[in-house]
């Protein structure tokens, strides 16, 4: 089936180049950064300016309020490359693989004639979970040096006996120098797809971007974690920071190399997998909860001469969306089936798209006590927004008056909550059924487990 659609795809898009009289395709460079809340951007109104980050919205376009599928990196990745739900894709938690069956970002843009590459920096993104596909070449070195998560922290079982992998992730400065190593000879066009960690847990940021963030206010209103100090609290949060600036300074690297090497235009998209609790709901990190600060991510499109600088977004829209937008831009078709919409008439300066529910999926399996068990769903449809748990009650809030959803109002609003839940089991019901998740190795299990995904 998908050799078919590739075929056909490629004759088609083969085809249209003269009779239309495009431009040639541009380079697309999709950027991830693991963990990045929207609101730690300067752009996005944070407490530091991110100038990289901030360049990009002001040349660009920022969409206000784009909201991951769930809390973890690789069934919010596995939407990202296939513009599915984690229903549909089928991938649910760490350490599960997308299915071969799976048409991908990448697998389209090879098909049609672009050089296609990713830089990893975790190990959840190995190409061992199937994320490689359709990448001509797919670097997931990850050296012990350097790393983050490495011996300093106990891991119980084989993990650092693997032979590839001698740590679970990489710096950023690390990945843009393999990137730029590549892109310097790259043919064109290329797509490229680059995934920064740095954000995620421990707050590790290099001492430069640690001192820049010290200075930083941090109020503690509503925010407050079992175990932490209020004085570690802060600390925690302005080396969070520190990690973002650290981004932003190779953000800025990798963008000014690309410049300086690509031959033709280029699209750059930057997005994350999901947010990052910091002190909201009694909770540090994320994968544990539905809430705005664990699923809420930036979304920046820039592509200088062909969308319009300083567009600003406000429908809310999902991660899903991402892929088709890209490929509608680079004016290449879309696989089916897919979830997600293209956003790219907005991009280009059209109204704004139509508002539509957005859904949330938390599925974790805890082997440990003291964390929250079972599955929860969301659906957010402007001004409010319903979590369903399996084992804990529901919940309903008014964003507009508590976006941080510190109140909830199902006992007022039973009836908004009735109309919700059945929006969320029709969406449900219109989606393959939620497997059990797959069985994981021995050493993918340690591996995960040392990240504090404990499943």
């Amino acid at each position: 089936m998908r050799s078919r659609f590739v075929r056909c795809g490629l004759l088609a898009w083969v085809t249209l180049l003269p009779a239309c009289g495009h431009e040639p395709p541009p380079n697309v460079v999709l950027i991830s950064v693991d963990t990045l809340r929207a609101d730690a951007l300067g752009a996005y109104g944070g407490p530091l300016a991110t100038p990289s980050f901030d360049r990009l919205a002001r040349e660009g376009v920022l969409y206000a309020r784009a909201f991951a599928p769930t809390p973890a990196t690789a069934a919010s990745h596995a939407t990202l490359f296939t513009a599915q739900e984690p229903q549909r894709h089928g991938l649910l938690r760490n350490g599960e693989s997308l299915a071969d069956a799976a048409t991908t970002l990448a697998e389209v843009f090879a098909a049609h004639g672009y050089t296609t590459a990713a830089f990893v920096s975790s190990f959840v993104l190995d190409p061992r979970f199937g994320f490689a596909q359709g990448f001509a070449h797919y670097d997931a070195t990850l050296p012990e040096s350097g790393a983050t998560m490495g011996k300093g922290r106990a891991y119980p079982g084989a993990f650092f006996r693997d032979e590839r992998f001698a740590g679970f992730d990489r710096r950023a400065t690390r990945t843009t120098d393999a990137a730029l190593h590549w892109l310097d000879q790259a043919p064109e066009p290329f797509f490229v797809f680059v995934h920064y960690f740095d954000p995620h847990a421990p707050y590790a940021p290099p001492a430069v971007f640690a001192e820049r963030a010290s200075g930083m206010p941090v109020s503690l209103d509503g925010r407050n974690a079992r175990g932490v100090a209020p004085e570690q609290l802060e600390k925690m949060i302005r080396l969070y920071h520190g990690e973002v600036l650290y981004i932003d300074d190779s953000l800025a690297a990798l963008l000014d190399g690309i410049a300086r090497s690509a031959q033709r235009p280029t699209l750059t998209a930057v997005t994350a997998d999901h947010g990052e609790g910091l002190g909201q709901h009694h909770w540090i990190e994320h994968a544990l909860y539905l809430y705005e600060e664990q699923l809420r991510v930036p979304l920046l499109l820039s592509w200088p001469g062909a969308l319009p600088a300083g567009r600003r977004v406000a429908t809310p829209v999902a991660l899903g969306d991402v892929a088709p937008t890209l490929l509608e831009l680079a004016g290449l078709p879309l696989p089916a089936p897919i979830d997600g919409r293209s956003l790219a008439g907005a991009a280009r300066g059209g109204p704004d798209p139509a508002p539509r529910p957005l859904f949330g999926l938390r599925r974790l399996v805890s082997e440990e006590g003291g964390l929250d068990k079972g599955v929860k769903l969301s659906v957010r449809r402007d001004p409010w927004k319903y979590i369903w748990a399996s084992e804990r009650p529901h919940e309903l809030y008014q964003l507009a008056a508590d976006p941080g959803e510190r109140r909830s109002v199902l006992a007022q609003h039973e009836d908004v909550a009735a109309e919700l839940r059945a929006l969320l089991e029709a969406h449900v019901a219109a989606l393959p059924q939620m497997r059990d998740a797959a069985p994981l190795s021995d050493e993918t299990r340690a591996a995960l487990r040392a990240l504090g995904y404990v499943e």
